[in-house]
């Protein structure tokens, strides 16, 4: 199920990333249940979108810097994160904060 861009996410306590030289790792938590075969390496996007999953940031608030911070269109700038967004909510990497993609919002 692809989350919609008004969604907030935050980066999972299972996941940690970390800059190595040139390279961007995410790299999972072995105390936390995580697979040790999912370490990732992200690239100048993923990195980017990873360190703007804080918590606070809409998805859309996060596409909008993307297109300022790669020069990019909208739709490729939404295409990218929403494929990466799946990407690490499948590796369990974030979670949802507000509002919840797996409950539905009551008064809205």
């Amino acid at each position: 199920m692809s989350a919609p861009l008004s969604v907030v996410f935050a980066r999972s306590d299972r996941m940690v990333g970390r800059r190595v030289g040139e390279e961007y790792l995410l790299v999972p938590l072995a105390g936390r249940g995580a697979d040790l075969d999912s370490i990732l390496n992200l690239n100048r996007v993923g990195a980017f979108i990873w360190e703007n999953l804080d918590g606070r940031r809409r998805g859309d608030e996060v596409v909008e810097a993307l297109v300022v911070q790669f020069d990019v269109d909208l739709p490729r700038a939404s295409r990218d994160y929403l494929d990466f967004l799946e990407q690490l909510r499948e590796r369990r990497a974030v979670v949802p904060v507000s509002p919840s993609v797996d409950s539905p919002i009551s008064g809205r």
